[in-house]
């Protein structure tokens, strides 16, 4: 590999090294999509290395399993796990058992509301990532080592220490490119890893599932959980749609401006109340470049009103790097939604207006 390694060389390793690697759990795939997020979130130069907080890859990789613990339909909660004992999923499960018993519905929402508790189960879930997946990645087999393209890896065992995180920050660090390289992948690499988790997910339990309803059920948007904020962000739109700015009716959609499938944020900052034939035609489709900007131009005291009874989180600094992730990794002449049936082509320079 070239000193700066070029993204479609990046994401063919990766793939190959995912395709032929042992795969026991869906940690893996876990802790790669949480880097992925994180490199779109985080902007970079291409040229240089990147900094990730292995607390961060937790609280993302609980951020993953958090829908996918709840039971599946007449199946029961999926196993995700071929090794005996605890395992990440049970220990998000148990978070999730105490935030619904608290009335939360969003992991966010419990980091907020408990950080302390919240704090400490991180730790531990960062430990485990450092002791598996993060250990593992590179690596084909269970003991044949790989070479550490992505990260050094030489550091990393599978009974690392506390003491050992400590010592190197508790993060890894992206070689130079890589961040900038996974970013502009990310939108190839990303269903990917969704298709392997089913895979995975169908080998592991017993039961047969069916394809389509196992991915909606694992990696769809929480629809309900964000619903609650209709009424709050109708009020604050004065009943008028996002996007189009006809009246709201009955039926109003809580839509992710940037989209759920491509980052996962579920904060205030990300959601508009819109009508259902606006919701639905943009879809997984990144918005007009106007869209995200009025989004983010929003007041926060406004939007913090909209969260407090909730309890919701505001997320604006990570909804601007992932505006500016997203959109600087696209390429020029990218179709992007600006109402039904009307797009707009990414100009070059445009991911500029987000991080103004």
């Amino acid at each position: 590999m070239s000193t700066i390694p070029e993204p479609l060389e990046v994401g063919a390793r990766v793939a190959e090294l995912l395709a032929t690697g042992r795969r026991v759990s869906t940690y893996k795939l876990a802790v790669l999509s949480a880097l992925l997020q994180h490199c779109l979130e985080h902007p970079t130069a291409p040229v240089a290395p990147l900094r990730v907080p292995i607390g961060d890859l937790a609280d993302r990789v609980v951020d993953l399993y958090w829908p996918q613990v709840r039971p599946f339909s007449r199946v029961g909660v999926l196993r995700q796990n071929e090794q005996a004992g605890r395992s990440l999923p049970d220990v998000v499960r148990g978070l999730r058992t105490d935030a619904e018993a608290a009335g939360l519905a969003t992991p966010a929402q419990l980091r907020a509301a408990d950080p302390g508790r919240w704090s400490r189960r991180r730790r531990a879930v960062a430990q485990t990532l450092a002791q598996q997946p993060l250990f593992a990645l590179q690596r084909t087999g269970t003991s044949a080592p790989g070479t550490p393209f992505l990260y050094d890896d030489t550091w990393l065992h599978k009974k690392i220490t506390v003491a050992e995180l400590e010592a190197h920050g508790w993060a890894v660090e992206l070689r130079p490119g890589v961040a900038t390289a996974l970013a502009r992948v990310a939108g190839l690499l990303q269903p990917v890893l969704q298709q392997w988790w089913v895979v995975d997910v169908q080998r592991m339990n017993a039961a047969e599932l069916d394809a389509p309803d196992l991915h909606g059920f694992l990696f769809g948007a929480a629809r309900t959980a964000v619903a609650r904020l209709a009424p709050a962000l109708t009020d604050l739109q004065a009943g008028r749609c996002f996007y189009c700015h006809g009246p709201l009716r009955a039926g109003t959609h809580v839509d992710h401006v940037l989209p759920w499938a491509r980052v996962a944020i579920d904060g205030v900052a990300n959601l508009v109340a819109a009508d259902a034939r606006c919701n639905l035609a943009k879809s997984a489709t990144l918005p007009a470049v106007d869209h995200v900007t009025r989004a983010l131009a929003r007041d926060d005291t406004d939007l913090r009103a909209v969260a407090a009874s909730l309890r919701w989180p505001l997320e604006r600094e990570r909804v601007t790097g992932a505006a500016v992730g997203l959109y600087s990794a696209s390429p020029a002449g990218t179709p992007l939604w600006r109402a039904p049936g009307v797009f707009d082509p990414l100009r070059p320079g445009d991911s500029d207006r987000f991080a103004a």
